[in-house]
C-alpha cells in the first residue's frame, strides 16, 4: 500500500492539507470509496482519479505555485553549511543579527546572533532564489528572540561552539585550539566576562533546543515576534530591490588552530 508522505511543516503541503481536508469531508464520493460495510479500505494505486476532486483543487494549485515559485533574489553561488564556518551559516547569521538590530533598536542592542546548522534544512541554489526554495530550507515557524546573557554563562556558549567544532554565528569571532575556545572577540571588542551581553536566537534555541540549555539562564528575554524565514524573505526582497545579488564570502570568524 502506497503512503502519503507529505512534510506538514512545509507551506506548501500545509495548504494544501487543510484544502483536501475541506474538500473530502464534502465529497460523497470519497466516503464511498473508503468506507464498505463499516470498514475501511486500502487507499492505494488501484484507486482511480477522482475527477471532481482534482477541478476543486486546480485553482488553488495556481495560486499557490505563483506564490511559492516567486523569485526573491539572485545567488552567485550555491549556500551550503560547513564547520568551523560555511557560507550558509554566515549568510543566515548575518542577516538576522541585522534584523534584530534594526526592530530591536528603540529597546536594546544586540551584540551576536548565535544558530544551528540543523534549523537550515537545505542549501540555497545558486541562481534563482524562489520563496519555495526558502520554505525548504527554513521550514519552521521560529521566530527571532533576543535574551540577556551574563559573560560567565557566555563562557559556556563559547565552550558549546568550540566542542561543537563551530556553529553558526555572527557579531563573534573565536578560535578554537584542542576544542577549547580562544582569541575571542565580540563586536571589535575582547569578550569580557564581567559584562552582559544581548544574543539573538531562535525561540527553539532559547528555550533550550539543540542542547543549548545555557539560554535557559537568561536574565531577560524579548520576543521580537518576527519569524526568522520572514527576515530571510525581506532581506532578499530588500536586496534585490537595491540592485544586489546575493554573494557571499567567509572571513574566518569562526577558526580551528593547533
Amino acid at each position: 500500500m502506497s503512503r502519503f508522505n507529505f512534510q506538514f511543516s512545509n507551506f506548501r503541503y500545509k495548504y494544501f492539507f487543510f484544502l483536501l481536508a475541506g474538500i473530502i469531508l464534502s465529497c460523497t464520493s470519497f466516503s464511498q470509496i473508503v468506507r464498505n460495510n463499516y470498514s475501511l479500505n486500502a487507499i492505494d494505486s488501484s484507486l482511480k482519479d477522482d475527477s471532481l476532486m482534482k477541478s476543486e483543487i486546480l485553482p488553488y494549485k495556481i495560486k499557490a505555485d505563483k506564490i511559492m515559485n516567486e523569485v526573491l533574489a539572485y545567488s552567485d553561488q550555491v549556500l551550503k553549511g560547513n564547520q568551523p564556518e560555511g557560507l550558509l551559516g554566515d549568510f543566515m547569521s548575518d542577516l538576522i543579527l541585522k534584523s534584530a538590530k534594526e526592530h530591536c533598536a528603540d529597546t536594546c542592542s544586540v551584540d551576536i546572533c548565535i544558530l544551528n546548522n540543523g534549523g537550515m534544512r537545505n542549501p540555497l541554489p545558486k541562481g534563482n532564489i524562489t520563496r519555495d526554495n526558502i520554505f525548504q530550507f527554513m521550514p519552521y515557524e521560529n521566530e527571532m528572540v533576543v535574551l540577556f546573557i551574563k559573560g560567565s554563562d557566555v563562557s559556556d556558549i563559547l565552550n558549546f561552539i568550540a566542542n561543537k567544532g563551530g556553529i553558526p554565528v555572527a557579531g563573534l569571532r573565536m578560535k578554537i585550539k584542542y576544542q577549547m575556545p580562544s582569541d575571542v572577540m565580540i563586536g571589535d571588542k575582547p569578550f569580557d566576562e564581567n559584562k552582559t551581553y544581548t544574543i539573538v536566537t531562535s525561540d527553539y534555541l532559547a528555550n533550550g533546543g539543540d542542547n543549548m540549555t545555557f539560554f535557559l539562564k537568561a536574565t531577560k528575554k524579548i520576543n521580537l515576534g518576527i519569524k526568522l524565514r520572514d527576515a530571510i524573505i525581506n532581506y532578499l526582497q530588500d536586496e534585490t530591490k537595491k540592485g544586489n545579488s546575493i554573494n557571499v564570502k567567509t572571513d574566518g570568524r569562526i577558526q580551528i588552530v593547533k
